[in-house]
């Protein structure tokens, strides 16, 4: 594994999956998040975004957690040697978001390179849209056989299991 692409609804642990696979296989860590809001979390233009992510995906070696433009995603998915797809219940995003939204608040820290957290509004949206999209992005990564290189984590403890058997297995390979 050496170009693995994260996507999934918010709040399901993409992001500390990705900083854990990347500290583990010493592969560099690019958060879509990042590049794709501006502060305050206004959206940076797409052209912007998509310039960043194209670079990102032309390296070596790479975990990208996030989405994106949708072509980018697509030539994303084609480049990945793996294809990690975090689809918790609903009801399991909402928690696990809503604790990070209260959390970011009491803490006064944000992710994605933000200050602060996105308003409760703006997250529970875009959970709400990117919970829609669940057919389509299923679609996109298994299409044209990608479905061989797709890691479809579909419980917390999906993603614990195979966390552990990743790290077990390259133990003596990444160190």
């Amino acid at each position: 594994m050496r170009r693995i692409a994260v996507i999934g609804n918010g709040g399901g642990g993409k992001s500390t999956l990705a900083r854990v696979l990347g500290r583990h296989l010493q592969i560099p860590v690019h958060e879509v998040d990042k590049v794709q809001w501006l502060p305050g979390w206004r959206r940076a233009p797409l052209d912007e975004v998509a310039h960043t992510l194209e670079a990102w995906t032309s390296e070596e070696s790479w975990i990208i957690d996030g989405f994106g433009p949708w072509p980018v995603i697509d030539r994303r998915m084609a480049r990945a040697d793996t294809i990690v797809y975090v689809d918790f219940p609903f009801r399991t995003h909402l928690w696990w978001a809503a604790k990070r939204q209260i959390n970011s608040l009491v803490q006064r820290r944000a992710w994605g390179g933000q200050s602060a957290p996105p308003s409760s509004l703006l997250l529970f949206r875009t959970l709400r849209r990117v919970h829609a999209m669940r057919f389509d992005l299923l679609e996109l990564v298994t299409k044209g056989g990608r479905d061989a290189k797709l890691v479809h984590l579909r419980s917390p403890r999906d993603m614990a299991r195979w966390l552990s058997d990743v790290t077990q297995t390259t133990a003596g390979v990444a160190g």
